[in-house]
């Protein structure tokens, strides 16, 4: 993130008045929030959940699905066209509070399944640790609510992103419909994951393929969806 934010003031052309050049005081909270948060979850020097502040770290504290449906589905979604229309069209976000969240709002609502999706690689995660988690203290969604709930969990989450597809081809103009519907060709990949998670009864390490095959469905209908977008842009 940190990379990105630096290097797109250099790939993007501007003719903003300072060049782009001027600090985004949403993007320096972004940037400094995710190093944050990475660094903080268990890792680094003095990771929260091993310093006697596990009540308020995001890893020991339950909060982790949750940001990774913030992070790694709207931050990292909405991120990189946020940059690009604030640059290309010199847009301040503190004082545009209408046009940038038009042009923000497709966008936006791309992230919400994407996110989803990211979820559910950590629920699978969690559902798997979730009995050496009890004793490592991680009070994660597994660990606070069992089983039954992870995996009830998951299913919406699947079930949501591709009910997104079908909201997104209402949306959109009738010559384009069907490219919004491309993501649902992923819906294979989902059945087997939807079968040992959801509905199996697999567990502990059994999971571990799963948690890979909630990323690579991820990764399947992202790049569906970014094609749909293509096709739908050039027509």
């Amino acid at each position: 993130m940190a990379s990105l934010f630096i290097g797109m003031r250099y790939l993007i052309p501007t003719n903003c008045s300072d060049g782009g050049s001027s600090a985004d005081p949403i993007m320096v909270f972004i940037v400094l929030s995710s190093l944050f948060n990475a660094v903080a979850y268990t890792g680094g020097p003095f990771p929260l959940g091993y310093i006697g502040l596990g009540n308020i770290s995001i890893g020991y504290s339950g909060l982790g699905d949750l940001f990774v449906f913030l992070y790694f589905g709207i931050v990292a979604t909405v991120s990189v066209p946020y940059l690009y229309v604030t640059k290309t069209a010199c847009i301040s976000p503190l004082e545009d509070t209408t046009k940038l969240p038009q042009l923000l709002q497709y966008p936006f609502l791309c992230s919400i399944p994407i996110g989803f999706l990211a979820t559910n690689i950590i629920v699978v995660n969690n559902l798997r640790d979730r009995h050496t988690d009890i004793h490592a203290g991680k009070r994660t969604m597994a660990v606070r609510f069992g089983a039954t709930f992870a995996k009830m969990e998951y299913l919406l989450l699947v079930v949501a992103s591709y009910v997104f597809c079908v909201y997104f081809y209402l949306l959109e103009a009738e010559s384009v419909r069907w490219t919004t519907l491309l993501p649902l060709l992923s819906l294979p990949m989902s059945i087997p994951q939807l079968k040992a998670v959801a509905f199996g009864g697999k567990d502990g390490q059994m999971l571990n393929e799963h948690v890979g095959g909630a990323a690579k469905l991820q990764l399947v209908y992202c790049i569906l969806m970014t094609a749909g977008c293509l096709i739908a842009n050039t027509r």
